[in-house]
């Protein structure tokens, strides 16, 4: 993995992108601690995506906040008993 600090990305922003179109990754570093990484799109993990039942959950619980008889304050004392 490639080096740089932030002033030498910032004047090589596109020389990074290009390495990293080739497969290198770059850490970019300010006063020395790590900031930020550039690598290739190929390299980035894959994020899991929200099923369809996951999904319809998530909006079915959040229904419960459309009703005008829910209470905020009853859901919040029940989650500490």
């Amino acid at each position: 993995m490639k080096q740089a600090s932030l002033a030498e990305a910032k004047a090589h922003l596109s020389k990074i992108v290009e390495d990293a179109s080739r497969g290198v990754q770059t850490m970019i570093h300010r006063h020395g601690k790590p900031i930020a990484v550039v690598i290739p799109i190929a390299d980035m993990p894959k994020k899991p995506r929200m099923s369809a039942v996951e999904f319809a959950a998530l909006l079915a619980e959040g229904a419960k906040y459309d009703d005008p008889s829910y209470s905020a304050v009853q859901d919040t004392r029940a989650g500490r008993r």
